[in-house]
């Protein structure tokens, strides 16, 4: 029998409900955080950052994001913006850079508890110790943005779609 994507349960992780969903395992919870405002900036970071949060820091690989708002690094001309709420930011080129709002573009999945390092190890091969301006890093196999909010609490920011799987592989560890 040839499948289709009428079957699409009998490939995809089913997408838990997000406004309740919640991992409690052993020493370590995950939740999905909603209604932060999230906007792809790319060009001269520099400009972008001082017209569009002036006083937001740069986050990378593994560093702690005391509050918000901030700009987690990407790539060398590439980061992203969060912050409370959505940004008023057009989208578009200005100023040598371009930003699109993508408040829904990318899950974020909050990991707290002391196995928090163990889990991290597990999901990627990255020595989180060496740092990286970039907090991009695969992480069970897709991309993802890793940083903290706090010593025991790191979150992952994963494309929208691939959220599903990354809670089902989070969810087979407990």
């Amino acid at each position: 029998m040839r499948k289709t994507m009428r079957d699409r349960g009998l490939f995809w992780s089913p997408a838990p409900d997000w406004t309740t969903a919640r991992i409690d395992g052993d020493a370590y919870s995950v939740r999905r955080v909603l209604g932060l405002g999230q906007a792809l900036v790319s060009g001269d970071l520099d400009a972008a950052l001082a017209e569009l949060m002036p006083a937001a820091p740069e986050i990378s690989l593994w560093s702690v994001a005391a509050a918000e708002p901030f700009a987690v690094r990407i790539g060398r001309d590439r980061t992203l913006l969060v912050s409370p709420g959505p940004l008023a930011a057009a989208p578009g080129w200005r100023n040598g850079y371009v930003a699109t709002p993508c408040d829904d573009a990318y899950a974020i999945l909050e990991i707290s508890g002391v196995a928090l390092r163990e889990i991290v190890a597990e999901g990627t091969s990255v020595d989180i110790n060496a740092g990286s301006r970039s907090a991009a890093v695969l992480f069970a196999g897709v991309t993802v943005l890793l940083y903290r909010i706090g010593p025991e609490t790191a979150r992952l920011h994963v494309e929208a779609p691939l959220a599903a799987y990354l809670w089902a592989w989070l969810e087979g560890r407990s």
